[in-house]
């Protein structure tokens, strides 16, 4: 399979205005695996002189060893074999006048075994680096250490970065490049909903196969990546990862209050916390409370898995291994048919908020789903200071969404909750399309959206 670079317009053409300023640059780039990072890196190089060197958990002589071994290749000079010395290394990096790129990927490998070699860094580029010609580009895939270890105040480099970049997943509306446009929104979403939007997952998914097929054999294949993608994952990050795996099903099964999960998993609270709380560092696993109330004084809040994939894992793959394992996919599949309208409806919902400012062209700085004792709104977007709100329905389902879906939306707008709010708009996102009298209504009511999909229709 050829694997054509897609997308990261905007992450390229930053570091295409970077390198163009001439000046020297200690940038850190940084994001969970496999989200795209060494591909990014290796198309900014494509076209330019440069160094790619990948780190590896090697002890500190061997690093610098390997390091020099690309810098000498690549300048083709006839100097010493190598540098014993990290200052060694700076100090001849920093002779060079012409513009140059070195990448340094993985760098939390590096570091890992020797932390003092981040002063080393420090001191290179103090007293050499900050007055060349490179570009220097350090990138990370343990967001944690790269947040604690390089970009914290604490950090020896801290001050030092000319700039950093958090590569994050493709958004829903990118994700179709890498099938030539091939499928549907359905098919789409359901893949969104899957994956996620990690380029190396998406990859793995043949635009040749529907939906169904594609789950069939790249993931409930037990000789394919994404079989076992999760797990291998987790137990690299992780110490304890068992305690991880059942807190992840537990949510995935629904229970989503702290106490639910508690007494599902059977770990104890004071240990929970510490685990709930590096799968948030992670971007595993979420609070979420109602949108407006703060997260740190709600006493209503829900746990959720934020990640797709970890969330498509954990509900349909984890549990159900043996049945991949003992040729029983069909079944499987089945379980996912039978299931997955109220899965994907989460995910549906996930994306008509990440729509909300471009579908009303308003600015809500507060947006999520709200929720009490004798209420729920699937999307709720605030802007205070102007005084707006909008209230949205969202219907993965087969039937058309009629005016009644509407009539029970503008009940609940009239909360006395929201009586702050003088401008209301509301917008309903139905999979199977709308009636001819909600249109109707919906054609002489600015204050109503309706989409189909992804497409608005009034």
């Amino acid at each position: 399979m050829i694997i054509v670079f897609v997308g990261r317009k905007r992450e390229l053409a930053y570091l295409e205005e970077r390198f163009e300023r001439g000046k020297p640059e200690l940038l850190i780039l940084y994001g969970r695996r496999r989200v795209g990072k060494t591909e990014l890196t290796k198309e900014f190089l494509r076209k330019k002189r440069g160094i790619y060197y990948l780190a590896e958990k090697l002890p500190e002589n061997l690093q610098l060893k390997k390091l020099s071994e690309k810098v000498i290749e690549f300048f083709d000079e006839d100097i010493i074999a190598g540098f014993s010395n990290w200052e060694m290394l700076f100090k001849y990096l920093a002779s060079k006048h012409d513009r140059y790129i070195l990448v340094i990927d993985e760098f939390p490998y590096l570091i890992e075994r020797e932390p003092g070699i981040i002063s080393s860094f420090q001191k290179g580029w103090d007293e050499y680096l900050s007055n060349s010609n490179v570009f220097l580009i350090l990138t990370g895939s343990s967001v944690s250490v790269m947040e604690n270890s390089v970009l914290s105040y604490k950090s020896p480099l801290y001050g030092r970065r000319t700039g950093q970049l958090l590569l994050n997943q493709f958004p829903f509306n990118e994700i179709g490049e890498f099938f030539e446009k091939k499928y549907e929104f359905d098919d789409l979403l359901k893949i969104w909903g899957t994956l996620g939007g990690v380029p190396f997952y998406l990859e793995q998914f043949d635009s040749d196969l529907d939906y169904y097929g594609n789950v069939m054999e790249k993931i409930y294949n037990q000789n394919e990546v994404l079989f076992a993608e999760a797990e291998f994952l987790l137990n690299e990050e992780l110490r304890e990862p068992r305690n991880y795996f059942a807190i992840l099903r537990a949510i995935s099964l629904g229970k989503r209050k702290l106490g639910e999960i508690i007494n599902e998993t059977g770990i104890d609270k004071s240990s929970i916390m510490k685990y709930i709380s590096i799968l948030n560092l992670l971007g595993i696993v979420e609070k979420e409370v109602p949108v407006g109330e703060d997260p740190l004084k709600s006493k209503k809040g829900l746990y959720r898995i934020a990640d797709n994939f970890f969330r498509f894992y954990f509900r349909y793959v984890f549990y159900y291994k043996d049945l991949i394992l003992t040729d029983q996919r069909e079944r499987l599949l089945s379980i996912l048919k039978d299931t997955e309208n109220q899965f994907f409806s989460l995910t549906y919902e996930d994306f008509a908020r990440s729509v909300v400012m471009w579908i009303s062209g308003t600015n809500y700085f507060e947006i999520g789903r709200w929720w009490d004792r004798n209420a729920e709104i699937d999307l709720v977007g605030m802007n205070r200071e102007e005084r707006r709100i909008l209230l949205g329905e969202v219907k993965w389902s087969e039937r058309p969404v009629g005016t009644d879906v509407l009539a029970a939306l503008r009940k609940r707008g009239d909360l006395p909750l929201w009586d702050e709010f003088k401008e209301k708009e509301y917008a309903i996102f139905s999979r199977s399309g709308f009636t001819k009298a909600l249109i109707d209504e919906a054609k002489s009511d600015r204050s109503l959206i309706l989409l189909h999909g992804d497409q608005r229709v009034v």
